[in-house]
C-alpha cells in the first residue's frame, strides 16, 4: 500500500476516533449549547471527567473493575491507570511481607510474571463506557542510574515520580524541573510515548514551609517570592524546551488543599499560567491510591481555571493517545 493511501487511511480513523469522543463527551453532558458569540465545544472531555493518574495494580484496594466502577460513579471517563514499576521487583519474600505490612491483597504474587501479569489485566479490560490508557509510574532516579527499557516498551504513557529522594533531601524546584526536561527529551527519542512529570511542585511548596518552621517563622509570614518555583528566565527556558512537544507537566489533586493559602495560589499563578500560555500542556488527576481519594470531591477546575489550564490544554494528551493508537492500528 502507498505513502499516499496510508495517510488517508489514518486520517479516516482518526475522524472515527474523533467522531467518538465529540459523541461521548456531548452524551455526558459537557458540550455547550450555540448562542451568540459562543462557540460550540466538541470533543472535549471536561476537567473532572479526566483522571490520567491512577494506581490500578499492587496497592488497589479492589479487585480491578470495581475498583473503575468508582471512578466511573465519580464522574471520570478517561483514566490512565498505571503502577509504580519499582514494586514489581521485589522477590518473593519481600513482596509477602510488603503486601502483609501494608494489609493489601497479593494480586500478583508471582514475581517472576507480575509486571506482565498487570499489564495483561488491564490489556483484558473492556468497558465501553470510558477510555482505559496503560502507563507505568518511574522513579525520576532512575534517569540516572538506567532504565528497566523492556517495561517501559510495553505502556502507552510514562509518568515520572518527582520527589526530594533524587535530590538528596532538596526539594525540586524550576531548575531541576529542566534538567529533567530535557533527560526526558532524549528518552523520548528511543521511547516514543507520552511522558507526564508527575506532582513535581507540591514536594517545593512543602519544603519551603518545613524551612520557615525549623527557623521559627508562621506559615503566614512566608513571602510570595519564597514560594516561586521559577524564575523567568526558567519559565523561557521550560518553554522552549516543552512547548508543542510530548512531555506533559501534572496538576494533581493536592492542589486543592494547597489553593486555600493566597500567598500559594497567587505565586504559582504567576509560575504556571505563562507556561500554559507559552504552549506547555498540563494532566489533571487524583494520584488514587485507594477509596480515601472518594472522600472529597475531583474539582480540578478550582484551581486549573486560575492556573489557565483549559480543558482544551488537559485534552491534548487524549488526543494524542488515540491518534497513536490509531496509527498502530494500520495494517
Amino acid at each position: 500500500m502507498s505513502k499516499k493511501a496510508d495517510r488517508i487511511r489514518l486520517s479516516m480513523r482518526l475522524g472515527l476516533l474523533l467522531a467518538c469522543i465529540c459523541t461521548a463527551s456531548d452524551s455526558f453532558g459537557q458540550a455547550q449549547e450555540k448562542g451568540p458569540g459562543r462557540a460550540l465545544q466538541e470533543g472535549l472531555f471536561s476537567l473532572n471527567q479526566i483522571d490520567l493518574h491512577v494506581h490500578a495494580g499492587k496497592e488497589r484496594p479492589l479487585p480491578l473493575q470495581n475498583w473503575i466502577d468508582l471512578f466511573v460513579r465519580d464522574g471520570r471517563r478517561v483514566l490512565l491507570l498505571l503502577d509504580h514499576l519499582e514494586l514489581y521487583r521485589m522477590e518473593e519474600k519481600q513482596n509477602r511481607d510488603w503486601v502483609a505490612k501494608n494489609q493489601f491483597t497479593d494480586w500478583y504474587p508471582d514475581p517472576a510474571t507480575a509486571k506482565d501479569d498487570f499489564l495483561k489485566e488491564l490489556s483484558q479490560l473492556n468497558r465501553r463506557d470510558i477510555l482505559l490508557f496503560r502507563g507505568w509510574e518511574i522513579w525520576e532516579g532512575e534517569l540516572d542510574e538506567g532504565l528497566e527499557k523492556e517495561a517501559m516498551r510495553k505502556v502507552e504513557v510514562i509518568g515520572w515520580h518527582f520527589s526530594k529522594a533524587a535530590w538528596q533531601g532538596k526539594a525540586p524546584a524550576g531548575r531541576e524541573l529542566i534538567f529533567r526536561a530535557r533527560q526526558i527529551l532524549a528518552v523520548q527519542k528511543e521511547f516514543p510515548v507520552p511522558m507526564i512529570l508527575f506532582h513535581p511542585f507540591n514536594g517545593h511548596i512543602k519544603a519551603v514551609r518545613e524551612d520557615a518552621k525549623k527557623a521559627g517563622r508562621a506559615p503566614n509570614s512566608i513571602p510570595k517570592a519564597e514560594y516561586r518555583y521559577f524564575t523567568l528566565a526558567q519559565q523561557s527556558e521550560l518553554i522552549e524546551l516543552l512547548s508543542g512537544s510530548s512531555v506533559y507537566i501534572e496538576i494533581e489533586r493536592d492542589w486543592a488543599i494547597l489553593w486555600n493559602d493566597p500567598v500559594v495560589r497567587e505565586a504559582f499563578m504567576e509560575d504556571i499560567r505563562p507556561l500554559a500560555a507559552g504552549g506547555i500542556k498540563f494532566t489533571v488527576s487524583t494520584d488514587a491510591h485507594g477509596t480515601r481519594s472518594f472522600q472529597a470531591p475531583f474539582r480540578p477546575e478550582v484551581y486549573c481555571n486560575d492556573l489557565g489550564i483549559t480543558p482544551e490544554n488537559a485534552n491534548a494528551i487524549i488526543r494524542e493517545l488515540l491518534a497513536i493508537r490509531a496509527k498502530k492500528s494500520l495494517p
